[in-house]
């Protein structure tokens, strides 16, 4: 998690307001709190945070294509809305700028929720966890693997001694599909309810341990994977950025 504690508190000395981004993990992290696992603040405790994002389709388990978006009052709600006067089919209001959606989808997403309520939701993550304990645990035991930061259910793989892509090639044979990172090289792990299935943990901390041995003797050819997250660069006027880097640098900011 970003460290959205030292986040508000910036937002609140700059005055402006702080999104959250809790679309990933917004229907899971307050169960794995109610759980027991030790969550830092996400939400509106958080006094900088003006909204919160939080996808249903995701851990929610609706269709594709209904999202949550919160406010912490209703003034800033009211930004929201999209009103355009002068369309030529006359006066038009949308609640977003996105303008109408099907209700069906809406309605699915209302129906998955009533079917799974509270105890559902928290035995999804309580199964989720106990997989991702697994996966911990068993890579812990592997000293060429190390894993990066305080992980919940997403977990990401890096190594100071083998190279990790050839460990991603390994465990891509045995039909694991892993997210690929870069600076630095590493792949992360997103435990759902498919991994949460018996014995699924347990298999791959096993994979995990022969793509170690096999990257130590890796083959001469070059690792098949790689990572391209980002690549695209945004060239700046520097008389264009130039007033916004003093005016941090007279409030006091590092840059």
């Amino acid at each position: 998690m970003d460290p959205l504690e030292r986040l508000s508190e910036l937002a609140l000395r700059a005055g402006v307001p702080m999104h959250v981004d809790a679309c990933y993990s917004g229907f899971l992290l307050p169960w794995l709190e109610r759980l027991g696992y030790d969550i830092p603040p996400f939400d509106f405790r958080l006094p900088g945070a003006t909204s919160i994002s939080c996808d249903t389709h995701k851990w929610g388990y609706g269709p594709k294509g209904a999202s949550v978006v919160l406010y912490r009052n209703r003034a800033l709600r009211h930004y929201q809305y999209f009103v355009m006067t002068d369309w030529a089919g006359g006066y038009y209001g949308s609640p977003t700028v996105a303008g109408s959606r099907s209700g069906g989808i809406a309605a699915a997403t209302w129906a998955a929720m009533v079917a799974l309520g509270e105890e559902g939701y928290l035995e999804i993550a309580r199964q989720i966890m106990k997989a991702a304990d697994t996966i911990r645990t068993g890579t812990l035991s592997i000293p060429e693997i190390k894993i990066a930061g305080r992980p919940t259910f997403c977990m990401a793989f890096m190594s100071d001694v083998i190279d990790i892509y050839h460990v991603n090639d390994f465990l891509a044979s045995k039909g694991w599909r892993m997210n690929v990172l870069q600076d630095p090289p590493g792949f992360h792990f997103c435990i759902t309810r498919p991994q949460a299935q018996p014995g699924v943990a347990e298999a791959f901390v096993d994979d995990l341990r022969v793509a170690v041995a096999y990257a130590k003797t890796p083959p001469p050819n070059p690792s098949k994977t790689s990572a391209m997250y980002g690549g695209g660069r945004l060239t700046l006027d520097p008389a264009f950025v130039r007033p916004y880097i003093l005016h941090f640098l007279d409030e006091g900011y590092e840059l």
